[in-house]
């Protein structure tokens, strides 16, 4: 009961980029370096007055040849000075029009972006699903929807990232997140 009642409080949001163009940025790969580009992330600025507490995940592979191995989650201390290019949808819908604004900064561009001024992302934990290293033409909705259920929180000043194994060969995807907002530090 209580995931329809944030969204009917407009406690929940929503942001997703539709398909990469580049394959995968340096910025969403284990080991990545502190200003690499970033196709994917989302920031809960300092001094935000909020927690942004993660409830779902999706990446769905549209071609190319994945690494094998997990997709991790992962995290940046400090907020990258990069202005934010993902659009933040609240998932209670009236008539058409959005119900509230999140204090979240998104990160979503097909071809990716340099997060300059934060520190590098690091590993938090694996998600629930793996890829294998060969050509797929799509992952099925049950490999690639994870249900985080508020394991991972992010407090004001941190960032979260999904985190491949490495490159692969060509790799495009889509991404899609979803969190609740609560009253934190």
């Amino acid at each position: 009961m209580t995931h329809e009642v944030d969204t009917y409080n407009g406690l929940e949001f929503t942001m997703a980029l539709a398909a990469t163009t580049t394959g995968i940025a340096a910025g969403n790969i284990v080991g990545a370096s502190a200003a690499a580009s970033t196709q994917f992330a989302l920031f809960n600025p300092i001094g935000s007055g909020r927690v942004l507490v993660l409830s779902k995940l999706f990446v769905g592979l549209i071609s190319g040849t994945p690494a094998g191995g997990p997709l991790f989650h992962g995290f940046y201390t400090g907020i990258p000075t990069l202005a934010p290019s993902g659009t933040i949808n609240c998932a209670r819908l009236i008539g058409g029009s959005l119900q509230a604004t999140s204090v979240a900064r998104g990160y979503a561009s097909a071809a990716g972006a340099a997060l300059t001024g934060g520190a590098a992302p690091a590993v938090l934990r694996a998600t629930g699903f793996t890829f294998t290293a060969t050509a797929q033409a799509e992952v099925s909705a049950i490999n690639a929807l994870e249900d985080i259920e508020g394991d991972i929180i992010i407090p004001s000043g941190y960032g979260w990232v999904p985190l491949w194994a490495a490159a692969g060969t060509s790799v495009l995807n889509a991404y899609s997140v979803t969190w609740k907002e609560r009253i934190g530090a």
